[in-house]
């Protein structure tokens, strides 16, 4: 499927563009994505199945599956998080669209504001320490 290939190498990216894509923030895994990513993920709009499938189809191919561990300090949230963080950001002013449970681009600027304002570390990441800060 040559969706999320590690070491980078510009044979398995084909022609068009890739785009990186940094789901654990600057200090989790880096997955360079492909337009067979972005037909994974119209399929299904979550990022983290999307990223799965294509992490599978690359270990079945032979690849060397993902180099570098998620960070384990702020695990991720539950689809009821993400809902109850749109929840809490829309509250404080964010259009963040539908309180669906998916995270979007305007999610993701609207936790970078957030984190900004707030003197967390800033890295889009829908998170636990997000979603503490957004409860007080």
């Amino acid at each position: 499927m040559d969706c999320t290939r590690r070491p980078i190498d510009r044979r398995h990216i084909g022609e068009g563009e890739a785009g990186l894509l940094l789901p654990a923030g600057p200090e989790g895994p880096a997955f360079l994505v492909t337009k067979n990513f972005d037909v994974v993920h119209s399929n299904n709009a979550a990022e983290s199945y999307s990223l799965a499938a294509c992490v599978l189809a690359d270990r079945l191919a032979g690849g060397p599956g993902i180099q570098t561990p998620w960070p384990t300090d702020d695990p991720g949230l539950s689809r009821a998080g993400r809902r109850e963080l749109h929840t809490l950001l829309a509250k404080r002013g964010y259009d963040v669209g539908a309180p669906e449970g998916a995270i979007g681009k305007k999610t993701k600027e609207a936790i970078v504001d957030f984190q900004g304002k707030n003197g967390m570390p800033v890295n889009a990441r829908a998170s636990q320490k997000v979603l503490e800060a957004l409860r007080k």
